[in-house]
């Protein structure tokens, strides 16, 4: 499991260990740290001795969502395409996997990052984890998988309070709420995810990919549907004057 760039991939006996690994952009998405997680999780598929995954974010943070400092503020971004291409095959095939998916988070989890944490079976915090949804605040609407997510996870009022006002969510009232499996001291939050991850790895691989299937079956009606929905409001969004002037303030800030 090797030849990544912006991710780790170790085996810990029967769980691939897959690490975001932009440290110093605070694990912000590219596309291709996002085509690397896809590719990473088709590895650990096709491993019949992998039985569970561990995704975490290397240093003080899970991930800052998408990195805008790849976006030029003077062009109009292709949202919708990038969301087609990079980011729904990646929650698709999370979401399918046979693998539960153990998401430990950290400090910022914000945009699109939630959602890929959200898309992992059990997600175990560290107290200095919070959850933040900016879209709005720079002129977007909740993309992967976020709008989805959200309000089946913490029902439609607190999903709305997140979306529309942009409040950080610490890792207390997200537990409280439902969005996480454990709060853990961040001292722990290694051990405590890698102990999930074990145990799931050592539970009847058939019982867990069949279980998986239908809590997702349960929860997730309308996966393609909804997805499709976020690219193509992403991508208006992303056409919009408001979207450009905060892009570019956001690069102003530097």
């Amino acid at each position: 499991m090797t030849g990544y760039r912006e991710i780790l991939v170790a085996r810990d006996g029967a769980v691939a260990r897959i690490t975001l690994n932009r440290p110093d952009k605070l694990n912000a998405f590219t596309l291709t740290m996002a085509d690397e997680l896809l590719a990473a999780l088709h590895e650990a598929e096709a491993d019949a001795e992998v039985r569970a995954v561990l995704l975490e974010g290397a240093g003080r943070a899970f991930g800052a969502g998408f990195d805008l400092s790849l976006v030029d503020a003077m062009e109009t971004p292709e949202l919708g395409a990038v969301l087609d291409a990079h980011f729904n095959p990646l929650i698709r095939a999370m979401r399918r996997s046979r693998l539960p998916i153990v998401a430990a988070v950290q400090g910022a989890c914000a945009g699109g990052s939630v959602g890929v944490a959200l898309a992992a079976d059990l997600v175990v915090a560290g107290r200095s984890a919070f959850f933040y949804e900016p879209f709005v605040g720079i002129a977007l609407v909740p993309d992967i998988g976020n709008s989805l997510f959200l309000p089946r996870l913490v029902g439609r009022m607190k999903a709305a309070g997140m979306a529309l006002l942009g409040e950080r969510i610490p890792a207390e009232d997200a537990s409280a709420w439902g969005l996480v499996w454990r709060v853990v001291d961040d001292a722990a939050l290694a051990e405590e995810s890698a102990a999930v991850a074990a145990r799931l790895a050592a539970q009847p691989a058939a019982a867990v990919a069949a279980t998986k299937r239908l809590l997702g079956a349960a929860a997730e009606n309308g996966l393609d549907a909804q997805l499709d929905l976020e690219r193509d409001l992403q991508d208006q969004a992303g056409r919009s004057p408001e979207c450009r002037a905060a892009i570019e303030r956001f690069l102003k800030r530097g």
